[in-house]
C-alpha cells in the first residue's frame, strides 16, 4: 500500500504598512535619543559647555569690533597730528624766511643810516668832498668783478660840486709793478665825471687781464671849482 505524499502548509500573513512605518519611526527616534544622550553624557564628562563657548565667542567678537573701532579712531588722530606737524613745519620755515628777510632788511637799513649819518654828522670835522666807499666783488665771470664807488659831500656845504674821479688799480703784471685805469676797464662809464649836492654812486663791471694780480685801489677826486683834491686808498679784498 503506497503512502500519500505530505502536503505543505500554506501560511497566510497579513501585511500592515502603517505598523511598519510606526515601527521604523520608533526605531529612528530611539536611535536619535540614544545618540543625544550619549553626546550629553560625553559633554558632561568632559566639562564641555557649548552655551558658554557661544557666549565667550560672542564676547570675543564684540571685543574685536571695539578694538577695530579704537584702531580707526587712533589712525584718524594720527592723521590729524601728522597734518598739524606738517603745517607747523611749513609755518616755521615761512617764519624763518621772514625773520631772515627782516634781518637782512635791518642790516641794509643800518648801512643806509650809517651812510646818511656820515653826511649829516660826519666824524671828521672838516667838510667838503669825500670818497665815502669803494667796494669790489666777484661777478661770476672769469677774472670779472663788480665795483661800487660812492662820493659824498657833507650837508653844511650846500652847493653843487662838479669834477672828475680817477680810479687806479695797482698790482703786478708778470712780476712787475703795473697800474690799470678803471675807466679804461669799464668804458661804458666814459670816465667818472660827477655832479651832485650830497652824494653820487658809480657802479659797473670790469675784467682784469690775464697775469695781473691786484693789490690795492687808489681813488683820486678833483673838483673843478679849484677846491682841494681828495685821495683815498683801499686794499684789494682777499
Amino acid at each position: 500500500m503506497k503512502s500519500r505524499p505530505k502536503m505543505k502548509r500554506l501560511v497566510v500573513r497579513h501585511h500592515n504598512p502603517v505598523r511598519v512605518a510606526l515601527l521604523f519611526i520608533a526605531v529612528v527616534t530611539s536611535a536619535v535619543l540614544a545618540g543625544w544622550g550619549i553626546l550629553e553624557y560625553a559633554r558632561a564628562r568632559s566639562g564641555f559647555d557649548f552655551d558658554s563657548l557661544r557666549e565667550e565667542a560672542q564676547l570675543l567678537s564684540d571685543k574685536n569690533e571695539e578694538l577695530l573701532s579704537t584702531i580707526d579712531d587712533l589712525r584718524g588722530q594720527q592723521a590729524v597730528l601728522e597734518r598739524s606737524q606738517q603745517i607747523e613745519r611749513e609755518a616755521y620755515k615761512q617764519l624763518e624766511g621772514t625773520v631772515a628777510g627782516l634781518q637782512e632788511e635791518i642790516s641794509e637799513l643800518k648801512s643806509e643810516l650809517a651812510f646818511y649819518r656820515s653826511i649829516v654828522a660826519p666824524v671828521e670835522s672838516s667838510g667838503g668832498l669825500r670818497v665815502q666807499t669803494f667796494e669790489v666783488s666777484g661777478n661770476g665771470l672769469d677774472r670779472g668783478y663788480r665795483y661800487k664807488l660812492v662820493l659824498t659831500q657833507v650837508l653844511k656845504n650846500d652847493r653843487v660840486v662838479r669834477g672828475r674821479a680817477e680810479v687806479a688799480i695797482e698790482g703786478s703784471q708778470n712780476g712787475r709793478m703795473a697800474v690799470l685805469d678803471l675807466a679804461q676797464l669799464d668804458p661804458s662809464k666814459n670816465g667818472f665825471e660827477f655832479k651832485f649836492k650830497y652824494f653820487q654812486n658809480f657802479e659797473g663791471d670790469f675784467q682784469l687781464p690775464a697775469g695781473f694780480s691786484p693789490h690795492r685801489v687808489t681813488v683820486k677826486v678833483g673838483p673843478r671849482d679849484g677846491g682841494n683834491a681828495v685821495e683815498k686808498i683801499f686794499n684789494w679784498p682777499a
